[in-house]
């Protein structure tokens, strides 16, 4: 390790401490559902995949002191009330999907620093610690979430939220602006303001409710057909698993110890019944009245920014200024959340939403002083 310069170890440092807090968090995770589970079989298996995730989570911890640094001993009051919280917020499903793009996002960056260390012994230890937490991540992925292509169906509620306040904030903006545009009075561009601020937000939380709906109808429907249709033989579903991996750009030979490690799991069990089994069944891929509710409240709540400013006492011109102003700001807060489940710049992404949203207002600007002169 004394080879490697302080820079390289900080780098590896830090995302070596962000698998690790991750790991403690899906491990504190399934032990949460152990302690929901009825029946004892599944809470046995389910405290058996937090033991796993406890060892891992060691793994990482050590580490950490490998390369000189301390392991944060953290609160584990605020640790455990924060997990609970992001439970309520994301849902099952959603939550283990939040630690699990975290994790992936990590050893991918794991992988790039590995190939970059110019010691070819230490470059190879860590690339061989990165690709075995990948192939334990597909195995968490398949075998014990049921993430078979890894197809997320949204991110409970966090999805929702986001979705409504991106369309609060853009589309409210675009709205004001243009009244504005139109009418340059602030009383009548406030009054129309909350008027779309209502039926806006009515209409994203019905919006939400039944495309929620259809989708939960859809995936029963499918699993449902799945049942009824299953006919392929053992290597044609090893198969075509292995052609997913290889999609997902893996090469031929890990796409294959990746099937063949789900395989030879002792418990390995079917999609569904997995689902069912940790709680993460049809009504968890996506609760239709709480999307409703979390999208039109986000939506109602995002869409006061560029609204409120109107409702003080300042001259028109400093009142649209603000509003562009605070509602850009928060375009930009809103497009850095949306990274917590992508690969993407937290700031270029931020800086896209920005984007998009001031060019909305100007257009809609343009179009309401075109109508005000044929007014």
């Amino acid at each position: 390790m004394n080879v490697m310069t302080n820079l390289v170890k900080k780098k590896l440092h830090n995302v070596v401490k962000k698998i690790h807090n991750l790991k403690i968090i899906q491990s504190k995770g399934f032990n949460i559902l152990a302690k929901r589970a009825k029946e004892e079989r599944i809470k046995r298996l389910l405290q058996r995949f937090s033991s796993e995730e406890a060892l891992h989570a060691e793994f990482w911890s050590e580490k950490i002191k490998e390369l000189g640094f301390k392991p944060e001993a953290g609160q584990p009051f605020f640790r455990d009330l924060k997990i609970g919280f992001m439970f309520r917020i994301l849902g099952t499903k959603g939550f283990f999907e939040w630690t699990i793009v975290g994790i992936e996002e990590g050893i991918h960056d794991l992988t790039i620093l590995a190939g970059n260390i110019r010691e070819q012994a230490i470059s190879e230890e860590w690339s061989r610690i990165a690709s075995d937490e990948r192939l334990h991540l597909e195995r968490m992925k398949t075998e014990v979430l049921g993430m078979e292509a890894w197809e997320k169906r949204g991110s409970g509620g966090i999805r929702d939220m986001i979705f409504g306040a991106n369309d609060g904030l853009v589309s409210t903006l675009a709205f004001v602006v243009g009244a504005f545009g139109a009418f340059t009075d602030p009383r009548i561009v406030l009054i129309t303001g909350i008027a779309e601020l209502f039926a806006g937000t009515i209409s994203m939380a019905v919006g939400s409710y039944q495309s929620s709906k259809s989708e939960l109808e859809v995936l029963e429907r499918e699993s449902q057909r799945k049942k009824i249709k299953k006919r392929r033989t053992p290597e044609d579903e090893r198969e075509e698993l292995i052609n997913l991996y290889q999609e997902e750009g893996f090469n031929r030979g890990e796409a294959e110890a990746i099937v063949k490690r789900i395989a030879e799991a002792k418990e390995a069990l079917t999609q569904t019944d997995v689902l069912e089994q940790l709680g993460l069944s049809s009504e968890e891929l996506g609760n239709p009245a709480k999307a409703g509710a979390l999208c039109g409240t986000s939506f109602g709540l995002a869409a006061l920014v560029p609204v409120l400013p109107f409702a003080f006492p300042l001259s028109s011109w400093e009142a649209l200024i603000v509003s562009i102003l605070a509602t850009v700001i928060t375009l930009f807060g809103v497009g850095a959340m949306k990274t917590i489940f992508s690969r993407k710049n937290w700031l270029r992404s931020g800086l896209e939403m920005m984007i998009i949203g001031a060019s909305a207002a100007g257009i809609t600007y343009l179009i309401g002083t075109l109508f005000s002169f044929l007014l």
